[in-house]
């Protein structure tokens, strides 16, 4: 070899040994979102009008999100929120601490906001004990090219650039500085610190990681012959080795616990509450007038009401607005629509109206709106009204709310100021939430008409939903509901899991808020509300081209029902008639359904034609705390989104990384697609890899509130949870009837956490690979990010029913076991001594993940192989599949694209029993052909953007 080559060589080692330890090692990343950063002060919109203040920051990075249209267009902030500072600020710091899993070189990734024809210059400084800082500069020159497109409408585009850092394992401070003034604000969505030297992120991506792709081969090839890890199933079955072990005859004959029994308002059946208030019920259905429309309707278009008014005045048949579910539901506070005259006191045309109307129709219900109402005296004759029809009243809806009542501020703050816990914290501003809502409706009523007046509320959050549901239902609410909503992080199924969860924990009602909205754009089919013009486009833009689409649409409303909703709220409920067309070509056309009318329509009808829903079969349970306080879609990046005014405490911790990374993990692929632009459905209905079969309940202390845990078979813990004592015993009572219990290290606190005996008394060590040991097959040594763990001590036994002794599950290749499993009475109890399951970088290690898997086969007596997202239902005499394809349905915030059918996809249903018969409630003339080789086998194909509920007998 020449003297040349030799050198070429050496030059080309000396290159790979100065590469990111990539090449040696599984690659490491800390991922940063901008609002998790210690001292974010107020608010910073860099779109916002300046006149206003909404730019200004006081020398501060205040929150930027969610962000306007701009942010929007570009796929959405990561995590929901940015950071930004003002134009003329030159001395605004925050900090992060971190822990630097291994020493390295890395490169620090930004997204920020790149303006036109401007700099937005911004410091990183990276600090380390014992070495010197790091200053790494950004923003000085254009990374997005100054006439994108992106550039020309919002005057700016989130662009990504990079430096590199050279660190030490150990501890690190991150700090993101502006220092001098510029011409335009500085906003930052996200910084992320990875030793992959191929990652080049686009929109929102992560780089690679062990635990994603261990995620996408389950996904690709399933886990039909995995080796369950519960010890129980559905069906009380002990240690079955595979799905199709379940006895056909058990599966017959199963019957949903009592709790999981889907309810309604008095038993009545379902109800789809309807908005009457753009229509004047007076001059319209409550009219003496004999030719009106009979029936409660809504209809905002003069015209288009006009018309509809002629075509159905005195019809006993009139689309959607006969069905007897419709309720009329009125805008005000409490019995707002039974109010009286003040100098009279007698009640109000409409009250007496609609009193009438309540009486001519014995079997109707009814409802109210609260939202920004300020509330009227209802007064005696109006109570009076009111007590009368009040087994009919299902309640007062409260969009994005807790009930609008609104605690003093200060009082707020100074209150929930000693608060040391989570726990601590509701504690404190418990008392003074129910009190407002109380003084609330004393003012209404003039008296304390209820002994606890938030029983009527329904709360409809859409953000702040995961963190308050269980605690308006520990308020004594008899039902809660959910806004729906299209926006990032919206995952309806885990919203669902946790507001079905906590109404069968407390024995109550959902309800499902129907709105159309998709950032700030909603889908709207009326004149009067639509604002198409491109003035607007900056700000809230309505039209039948915005919005989250007719897709998002049917999804809505046919996975919501099949969920378990006990009622629907119709917010808009007035464009499901319009008169389409107008002066050109086409020409106006005659009154008929709009596209959202029509769906409603045909839900209406098919479901009046099947009433049996069942309820869904949820076998796995995620136990919370009731205060866990989290929510991945927050407007304030702390517990319970600042509804407690410490807006420096309570701030994004290892407890709510550990709730995002493993519920993450249970819906993937809900972190790639979050990772990807926003479409209307991409992030709210996700084919997860298990199915949608979770549930979330939730620890309180008051332990009768945990009736309902012992009919989970799977029980894993999430996040921090404060038991106490008798919380410990009720756990260890979970296990000893038979339940399966995965606990990681560093959760509990409190008396109660020394009743599970957990083995987790060993010196914390850290290793970079694990072995799998529950199953042979999947032994092999695997290489993942580094991690913390203790020893725990095992015995070794090939029987899976001993008792009293560990057993290993994972361990590393040196021989440590961290994760292991112990029978306990007739249950079974597994432990992972990682702290929450996550890496030093404060990923999901893999074995998280193998833990999901392996604790959920052997569960379902139905499942669904397909890139679909599926929920089983049993019913009275039948158990339905629900089927939804989100795949080929590419629909931005503005604008439409057509269906790539190309996207269908292939579903194979396999159930535990023979199959008698098998028939699509959407599809009716389809024909379902049971393999002729298993009586337990159904093959279908979903079309792109369509939904199937499969009803098998």
């Amino acid at each position: 070899m020449s003297k040349r080559t030799w050198c070429f060589l050496f030059l080309a080692l000396l290159n790979c040994w100065q590469l990111p330890n990539i090449l040696a090692d599984e690659p490491e990343t800390i991922w940063l979102e901008a609002e998790h950063f210690n001292g974010i002060k107020g608010y910073c919109w860099p779109l916002g009008d300046d006149a206003r203040g909404m730019r200004n920051t006081d020398g501060n990075w205040g929150i930027s999100g969610p962000g306007w249209a701009a942010e929007w267009n570009q796929g959405g902030e990561s995590g929901f929120m940015s950071i930004a500072t003002g134009a003329a600020e030159s001395k605004a710091v925050v900090r992060k601490k971190i822990q630097v899993p291994r020493a390295g070189t890395y490169f620090v990734w930004v997204r920020y906001a790149d303006w036109r024809e401007a700099r937005e210059q911004f410091e990183i400084h990276v600090r380390q004990p014992g070495a010197p800082d790091q200053k790494l500069e950004f923003g000085s020159t254009a990374k997005i090219e100054e006439d994108n497109e992106m550039k020309l409408y919002w005057g700016w585009a989130f662009a990504w650039d990079h430096a590199i850092a050279n660190l030490k394992s150990g501890e690190a401070e991150i700090e993101l500085a502006v220092v001098n003034a510029q011409s335009v604000p500085r906003q930052i969505d996200v910084v992320v610190l990875s030793t992959d030297a191929r990652y080049r992120p686009l929109i929102k991506e992560q780089p690679a990681s062990t635990t994603g792709q261990l995620l996408q081969q389950i996904q690709s090839e399933g886990m039909r012959e995995w080796r369950p890890l519960a010890r129980r199933n559905l069906l009380g079955e002990i240690d079955a080795a595979k799905p199709t072990d379940l006895k056909a005859d058990a599966v017959t004959n199963w019957s949903l616990p009592d709790s999981w029994r889907t309810k309604t308002f008095a038993d009545r059946g379902f109800l789809y509450l309807w908005n009457v208030g753009h229509t004047d019920p007076l001059k319209t259905w409550l009219s003496d007038n004999p030719n009106r429309v009979r029936y409660p309707y809504n209809i905002i278009d003069e015209d288009t009401r006009t018309e509809f008014e002629a075509m159905y005045g005195g019809a006993a048949d009139v689309p959607i607005f006969s069905d007897p579910r419709i309720t009329p539901t009125f805008h005000g506070v409490g019995a707002g629509v039974f109010a009286t005259d003040p100098t009279t006191g007698d009640v109000l045309p409409m009250g007496h109206k609609f009193s009438k109307w309540l009486d001519e129709n014995p079997q109707r219900n009814w409802g109210m709106m609260m939202n920004y109402h300020p509330g009227v005296k209802i007064g005696d004759a109006g109570v009076a009204q009111f007590q009368k029809y009040r087994d009919r009243f299902v309640g007062s809806i409260a969009g994005e709310s807790l009930g609008y009542f609104y605690p003093e501020a200060a009082q707020m703050k100074s209150a929930t100021e000693p608060a040391t816990t989570r726990r601590g914290l509701v504690s404190a501003f418990e008392p003074l939430s129910l009190s407002a809502n109380n003084a609330k409706y004393h003012a209404v009523y003039d008296r304390d008409l209820d002994a606890n007046p938030f029983a009527d509320v329904i709360s409809c959050h859409s953000v702040g939903s995961l963190a308050f549901t269980p605690i308006c239902f520990r308020w004594g609410a008899r039902t809660v509901g959910y806004e729906s909503s299209a926006a990032t992080s919206s995952l309806l199924s885990l919203r669902w899991a946790c507001m079905r969860g906590a109404a069968r924990q407390h024995g109550g009602l959902t309800a499902t808020y129907r709105s159309c909205n998709f950032g700030d754009s909603a889908t709207i089919f009326s004149q009067g509300s639509s604002f198409s013009g491109p003035q607007n486009i900056l700000d809230n833009y309505y039209s039948v081209y915005s919005g989250a689409g007719m897709t998002w649409y049917k999804f809505d409303i046919w996975y919501q029902y099949m969920a378990g909703s006990s009622m629907f709220y119709h917010e808009q409920g007035f464009d499901e008639f319009w008169k389409p067309g107008g002066t050109t070509a086409a020409g106006r056309k005659p009154v008929q359904l709009s596209p959202k009318g029509k769906l409603v329509d045909r839900f209406l009808r098919t479901t009046k034609e099947h009433p049996d829903r069942g309820s869904p079969v949820t076998p796995v349970a995620f136990l919370m705390d009731y205060a866990h306080g989290w929510e991945p879609s927050n407007f304030w990046p702390n517990s319970f989104v600042n509804w407690q005014q410490q807006p420096d405490r309570f701030l994004h911790s290892d407890h709510e990384q550990m709730l995002q990374q493993w519920l993450w993990a249970a819906y993937f692929p809900i972190g790639p697609e979050s990772e990807k632009p926003i479409t209307a459905v991409n992030e709210v209905y996700v084919p997860g890899i298990f199915g949608d079969i979770f549930d979330c309940v939730f620890a309180y202390p008051e332990i009768d509130r945990w009736r309902t845990i012992d009919t989970y078979p799977v029980v894993v813990v999430l996040g921090d949870i404060e038991l106490t004592d008798a919380e410990g015993q009720r756990l260890n009572k979970y296990v000893d009837q038979g339940g399966t219990l995965l606990v990681s290290a560093d959760q509990l606190t409190g008396p109660g956490a020394a009743q599970l005996q957990l083995p987790l008394t060993g010196e914390r060590r850290q290793s970079d690979n694990y072995r799998w040991q529950w199953q042979s097959d999947l032994a092999e040594r695997k290489d993942c990010p580094v991690f913390e763990y203790q020893a725990i001590q095992v015995e070794t036994s090939t029987d899976s029913n001993a008792s009293s002794t560990w057993q290993a599950v994972a361990a590393t290749e040196s021989g440590d076991t961290f994760c292991a499993w112990s029978n306990r009475g007739a249950g079974r109890i597994v432990v992972l001594s990682v702290p929450r399951g996550l890496t030093v970088s404060r990923s999901l290690h893999p074995v998280s993940a193998l833990l999901l898997a392996h604790l959920s086969q052997g569960q379902m007596p139905i499942e669904v192989d397909g890139e679909v997202e599926w929920l089983i239902n049993r019913g009275k005499d039948a158990w339905f599949v629900t089927l939804l394809n989100p795949a080929g349905q590419a629909k931005p915030q503005q604008g439409i694209t057509p269906t790539d059918y190309r996207q269908n996809k292939p579903v194979t249903i396999r159930a535990n029993f023979p199959i008698h018969s098998a028939a699509d409630w959407l599809a009716p003339d389809d024909v379902l052909a049971i393999d002729p080789t298993s009586d337990r086998q159904i093959t279908l194909t979903v079309p792109a953007g369509a939904v199937r509920i499969i009803e098998l007998k």
